[in-house]
Parts: C-alpha cells; structure tokens; sequence
C-alpha cells in the first residue's frame, strides 16, 4: 500500500505542475518550443526551431537512457531525491531539437505506373490507326482469340532470329527513343535522382541503373508483353503469315520476316540508357555553359529544348498540378515558355 501511495502522490503532483505552466503553454494551439520554462531556450534559440518536431527520446535522453538500463524504483524515498537532479535529468538543448531526422520520400510508383501506361496508351493508339486492319483481322474483334494467337506469337519469337522485319530508323533510332522515354519516367519519380547531374558518383549510376531496369520492364512488355505489339497486331499467328523484307506479301523469297524478332528487345532498354546519358552529358557541359554565357532567354530556351528533348516528353506525362509537388517541370517550362514569347495564342493551363 505504501508504493501505491507512493507512486500516486509522483503521478498527481507531476501533473499539478504542468498545470502551473505560464498561459503561453495553457492555449491548445501552442507547442512545446512555445514553453520556454519548460524546455529552457530563449526566444533567439526559439525562432531557430520553428517547424521541428521534438520526439519523446530527444527531449528526455537522459531519461530514455536511463529507462533501458534500469528500471525504475518507485519503492525509493522520494525526499532523497534532488530537484537539481530532476531538472538536469529532463533538459533539453536547441541541438538536440535541431538534430530531429524528417522522413526521406520515397518512389511514386502511383505516378510512375501511371505516366508509364499513358505513354504505352499513346503508342498503341499510333499502332491502331498504323495497321487498324490487322487489329481486327479476326472477324472484326480486336484481341478475338487472344490466349491462342498469344501462344502462338510467343512459339513464333521464340524461334525467330534477330530482324523483325522493321525499318533499320525503327530499331536502331525509334526503339532507344522509347527507352529513353521510360527511363526518364522512372528518374522524374524517383526523389533521390531526378535533380542528379552527370557525374562519375556512386548516387549518379545507381539512379540510371534504377532507370534502365524500369526501361527493360517496359521493353519487355512493350514487345513481348500481354498488351504487346504481338496481341495488338497478330504477329506471327496464323491470322498474318510472314512476308517478305521488301514488305511485300506473302513470302515468297527467304528469310522472311514475322514482325517479331529479339533486335527490339536488346536494342530499346541498351540504346535508351546510352541516350539517357548522352542527354545528361550534354545538359551539364552545354547548357549549364550557355545559360552562364549568355542572358538571351530565346536562345537558352531553345538550346535546352533541343538538347533534352525525350527528358521534356517524359515532363508532358507528369504536368499536372500537383502531381509531384511541381506545378511546371523544368525543361517542359522552358519549352512552354519559348512558345508563349514567339506565339502568343499559345495560352497553356499550367
């Protein structure tokens, strides 16, 4: 019965002088850093502080320390107990408060996943309008026997070589294009890269490796994928039989070509890293001169718009308000403001 009494006694009489604080700690709206009886900082050390939230480990170090070696003794007398020893106990210094850690953001994939099936979106709408004909090839219904024609595309990749028939502008040009344009997806949503220069660092190529393996999984599906160009376009299925390189049909002259081929698959996530990097190499070591040379906002704006333009295009997926804490991406801003100065009609919301 005594403990009890005891440790009833500390637990009202520690509340009855938090009571007592002064009436700039009374009103719900004040914080702890408003108190200064209480945490012994001065108003110049206060005005440091504003928006740090102290946690119960930093404002009573000694206290934590002291709890995780020993546990407490309430059976002790209480009148040995010093207030000198209290109060040192459950100080608190400005460093400490200033050393609070916020928490670092992390990947949007929401985002990422988002502007990654806009942009496949956008290039099978050109698919469809292309070749709308083989679409609905099969009694006038897109994607009519998928699973069969979906297998047999795949057994027909497979077993195909490295040309898929394609233009060499396609593959070799148009394909790191697409690379590149879903690295930089992977970059704008990635806070801990997207304000990353080239650089020979370790933060550098870790963030264009992340890049390049979000590029491969786009690729991947791009190609060979359920929503691929093979399920699309019929690809190597009975439905559309191979045909000549020339691009005549139906095949009559070997090797023909089937429209699948594992060229796109090497070429579209190794020549859009290689882009990626061409486009950062030239952004610091030509723009970033210019815009130091010169004061001609037109001609900046014009040298920054032809030096990234696949870093812009990925920018015109995530302008939204908003949509990153960013109203207007950098690059897609410099682009949109050199058409607003040479044509005036041109009004855009954001």
């Amino acid at each position: 019965m005594v403990c009890i009494a005891r440790f009833c006694s500390v637990l009202l009489l520690s509340a009855m002088g938090f009571c007592q604080l002064p009436s700039t700690c009374d009103s719900i709206q004040s914080t702890i850093k408003d108190c200064i009886s209480l945490i012994g900082i001065d108003p110049a050390q206060n005005e440091q502080l504003v928006g740090t939230v102290p946690s119960a480990t930093s404002l009573f170090p000694r206290a934590s320390a002291n709890r995780e070696s020993k546990p407490m003794n309430f059976t002790a007398d209480a009148s040995k107990t010093k207030p000198s020893a209290i109060g040192n106990d459950f100080s608190v210094s400005a460093n400490m408060l200033v050393l609070t850690r916020s928490r670092k953001p992390g990947f949007r994939w929401k985002r990422a996943l988002f502007e990654s099936f806009t942009f496949l979106s956008i290039e099978q709408a050109y698919v469809v309008k292309d070749d709308f004909r083989w679409v609905v090839i099969e009694n006038g219904v897109p994607f009519n026997h998928y699973w069969r024609d979906y297998k047999q595309s795949l057994s027909t990749w497979v077993h195909s070589g490295w040309d898929d028939g394609d233009q060499v502008l396609y593959s070799y040009v148009g394909h790191p294009i697409q690379g590149a344009m879903a690295g930089y997806i992977q970059i704008q949503n990635d806070p801990q890269g997207e304000k990353l220069e080239f650089s020979n660092t370790k933060a550098y190529w870790w963030s264009r490796f992340k890049a390049l393996l979000w590029n491969v999984a786009y690729s991947t599906q791009w190609n060979i994928g359920p929503l691929s160009e093979l399920t699309l376009e019929k690809y190597g299925t009975t439905a559309r039989q191979p045909w000549n390189q020339n691009g005549t049909w139906p095949c009559t002259k070997k090797p023909c070509v089937t429209g699948v081929g594992q060229v796109d698959l090497v070429i579209t996530p190794v020549g859009g890293f290689a882009w990626i990097l061409t486009e950062d190499l030239l952004d610091k070591h030509v723009a970033h001169h210019l815009e130091g040379a010169t004061r001609n906002r037109f001609l900046i704006d014009v040298v920054r718009c032809a030096l990234n333009p696949i870093r812009g295009g990925a920018n015109m997926l995530c302008c939204t308000e908003g949509g990153h804490g960013i109203a207007q991406p950098a690059i897609l801003g410099k682009c949109i403001r050199l058409l607003s100065t040479r044509f005036p009609d041109f009004a855009p919301d954001h």
